[in-house]
């Protein structure tokens, strides 16, 4: 008991400041009181929200902050929108806006029918998807398919019919354009392998990423575009958009 009372007299005394060659030192740790109080940030999921907070004026009721907003297009699938830096050297994150949407399974060989089911749900519709599910589909109840690849062309046998069978040539890679930032924003285009193969459980195909993620960089490119479109003009000056 003694022991603690002693260390409890020492933490509340006040701390000793010596200086040596220019230098201060204190024998306590001495924790910064910030002169500006800052707000919890928001959590949301679209860009609209981060527009609205700027259109809306939501600050203009807090007299003292007169900085202006940064929108910090981290990635993809992130942004930030902040104040400048105040008297503490901080930025405050008002709101963080997360992209949670489903992706397709690239990279992974699928059976038919879940395949043309993902192509037709990850995918931004086009000429394009709906070759892909025409092609697919047509080898939906045979286990049976004959290839011939050379590395550009890949060219699918696949039956049709009892005693038919039709012959189609993919072009690789596709395009295509996959659901995969923002739904406010436009949707990157981006180029895949497209493969099909047979095997004991039947036909099954799959997409291969092909653009080495140079799609991230046109996404948030996209994303900056979307800022530049929808704040309104007569706020512009107080809005820095960093991507």
């Amino acid at each position: 008991m003694l022991k603690e009372a002693i260390e409890k007299i020492v933490e509340m005394a006040q701390p000793n400041i010596v200086n040596v060659h220019g230098d201060s030192y204190a024998d306590k740790a001495l924790h910064y009181v910030p002169r500006e109080r800052m707000a919890s940030f928001m959590v949301t999921h679209t860009l609209s929200s981060v527009v609205d907070y700027v259109a809306n004026g939501m600050d203009d009721a807090v007299e003292d902050i007169d900085n202006r907003y940064v929108i910090h297009i981290e990635d993809f699938n992130s942004v930030s929108l902040n104040h400048e830096l105040n008297n503490d050297k901080n930025r405050e994150v008002l709101i963080v806006a997360k992209d949670d949407t489903a992706t397709f399974p690239f990279g992974r060989y699928m059976s038919v029918e879940n395949f043309i089911v993902a192509v037709q749900a990850y995918f931004l519709q086009d000429d394009t998807t709906r070759e892909l599910v025409k092609l697919v589909s047509h080898i939906t109840d045979t286990n049976s398919v004959t290839q011939s690849d050379d590395g550009t062309t890949q060219t699918v046998t696949a039956k049709t019919g009892i005693l038919t069978a039709s012959q189609v040539a993919i072009p690789n890679p596709v395009q295509l354009a996959p659901l995969c930032t923002f739904s406010d924003a436009e949707q990157p285009m981006r180029r895949f392998v497209f493969r099909l193969k047979g095997g004991d459980d039947g036909a099954s195909a799959a997409l291969f990423e092909a653009d080495g993620n140079a799609w991230k960089n046109a996404a948030i490119r996209n994303i900056k575009a979307y800022f530049e479109r929808e704040i309104p003009q007569e706020l512009r000056d107080d809005v820095i958009i960093l991507a």
